[in-house]
């Protein structure tokens, strides 16, 4: 993880921003599209006029090629019967950087992203007073494996329309896709969901001429023009795997397993760049993050799928029968991954004001923001014996029992004024004594960081192991104690977030988890950003 972190952390910062394709009108309606023709009945000359980046767009074969998967459209059926009668509808956005715009931070109010697009849409063709509402729940360099702790953290409390994208952020983990897919279907409120696969293109390479997985600007290749560049461009062939896109491969399996729509960027555009009719620098950054050109296709195959149901779908019940919506969701299939695909029922994920529902006992620790705001919230102390009791769910008895557990401590950590902190388990878990120092003084700037426990069960007798079991889920007792030690002269220690998940919670990179215990939703309502990143 650390040289990955550290070339992450050199490299400079990749923003999705809008770009200049340098293509005039007529060529940015290469990918064969026509003026005339509708998507989700919609005019494309009033997406033109909605969208930043939109010249060009898909034409009616790569709208229906780019739904990959048209899925169930019971949900989705109960968001258009909800657009007719002109009621609010709420979405979210969940997924890497794709989604968040940025590597390093939330955009608000950054209209070229994907979901920001199909917002505008909606406000135009189905306007409602103040607009649908927009949250971006976007976290740069990170994918399922953190999110399915901490969905409930990055979206609207009652979304009708959540959107996810991982293809390119799921680092070969499908299960931890699963995870996170069941825990979205079987919300108590039913919400509609469409997976969105961005796709990591190819290149190859001019110096060795090896395929590559992605493409330089400063790379002295033609990539419209090149025939070997575009027939780089794959997604394997009968019986084969594109191993690259292994992870989108395994997300279009989970989506057909589960019955969701599916909405492909490579449905839509593999023919096109294949053929020399669309050249890939017209619509991406690089070999990963699109363009705003990108992001247009995205909103249009998501607006395509939105307002046009599937031929053979049933009426859809919900026009006249608003009630019919407010069900509880159907029972699913069992995992596809098996067990460890199946969600987990005692993850934690948790950040300022809901801290305290984890805190046992606090001794010298005091909830503060220290006047800075909301976003500063956290458990502080001062002096040296402040403790501060956790009070983690864990299971107790059986397999489960005896699997690792991985917990991760955000804290402020800063260049004045910190201490240290030791850390002990008892209870239902046991763990190394760990120290944590919050002075550093390398950097000159006050940040959140994060330090890695893992919780391992308490090894009990067999009389205490059968009791443990009969009550369930247990308790993992966490303490912080402030130590007598310190490198500034000063004991301030500050406790920002707890991740509490499985096993695999143990591959999170460092600084994944430090932009996360930081993040927070970007809400958009008609338009406007309310919220911060």
């Amino acid at each position: 993880t650390t040289p990955r972190l550290l070339l992450f952390m050199q490299s400079s910062l990749l923003d999705t921003e809008p770009s200049d394709t340098g293509l005039d009108e007529a060529s940015q309606r290469s990918t064969g599209g026509s003026t005339k023709h509708t998507a989700g009945n919609v005019d494309i000359q009033l997406l033109r006029s909605l969208w930043p980046q939109s010249e060009s767009l898909l034409n009616a074969s790569q709208l229906d090629s780019g739904v990959e998967l048209a899925g169930a459209d019971d949900r989705l059926a109960c968001v258009r019967a909800a657009l007719s009668r002109r009621t609010p509808v709420s979405i979210g956005a969940i997924g890497g950087s794709i989604t968040a715009g940025s590597n390093y931070a939330v955009r608000s109010g950054a209209t070229h992203l994907y979901h920001h697009k199909l917002l505008a849409a909606l406000d135009a063709i189905h306007p409602v007073r103040n607009g649908h509402s927009l949250s971006n729940g976007g976290v740069p360099g990170t994918g399922p494996t953190y999110m399915e702790h901490c969905v409930h953290d990055h979206m609207p409390r009652r979304a009708d329309l959540l959107l996810v994208e991982y293809a390119v952020n799921t680092d070969r983990n499908p299960a931890s896709f699963e995870r996170l897919l069941r825990t979205l279907l079987l919300l108590p409120h039913a919400p509609a969901l469409v997976v969105v696969n961005a796709h990591r293109w190819r290149a190859v390479r001019p110096q060795d001429g090896r395929t590559d997985k992605c493409w330089n600007s400063k790379w002295p290749v033609d990539m419209a023009a090149n025939a070997t560049q575009r027939a780089a461009q794959s997604w394997g062939s009968a019986g084969q795997r594109d191993e690259i896109n292994s992870d989108e491969d395994a997300i279009a399996d989970l989506c057909r397993h589960y019955n969701v729509p599916l909405v492909s960027m490579r449905g839509a555009l593999l023919g096109a760049v294949r053929s020399g009719a669309l050249s890939i620098p017209a619509f991406m950054r690089d070999c990963k993050h699109p363009a705003g050109e990108g992001h247009t296709y995205l909103a249009q195959l998501l607006l395509h799928r939105l307002l046009s149901p599937p031929a053979l779908t049933q009426a859809p019940p919900a026009r006249g029968h608003p009630h019919k919506c407010r069900r509880a969701p159907a029972a699913l299939a069992g995992p596809l991954h098996g067990e460890s695909g199946r969600e987990s029922a005692a993850s934690v994920c948790a950040r300022g004001s809901q801290l305290p529902r984890f805190v046992a006992s606090a001794q010298g620790f005091e909830l503060t923001d220290e006047g800075r705001g909301p976003g500063k919230l956290g458990y502080v102390a001062s002096q040296p014996g402040d403790s501060l009791s956790l009070c983690l769910p864990f299971p107790a008895g059986g397999a489960a029992a005896r699997s690792p557990k991985v917990l991760w401590l955000g804290y402020l950590r800063s260049y004045e004024h910190m201490g240290r902190v030791r850390v002990s388990c008892d209870g239902g878990c046991s763990c190394l004594a760990t120290l944590i120092d919050a002075h550093d003084t390398k950097d000159g700037v006050s940040v959140t960081d994060v330090r890695r426990v893992v919780l391992r069960a308490a090894r009990r007798g067999v009389g205490e192991e059968r009791e443990a079991a009969g009550r369930g889920a247990g308790c993992c007792s966490v303490r912080l104690r402030v130590a007598q030690g310190s490198s500034s002269g000063e004991h301030k220690f500050k406790l920002m977030s707890l991740l509490l998940g499985g096993a695999d919670a143990n591959s999170l990179q460092t600084f994944s988890l430090r932009v996360a215990a930081s993040a927070s939703e970007t809400a958009v309502a008609g338009g406007r950003s309310t919220g911060t990143g």
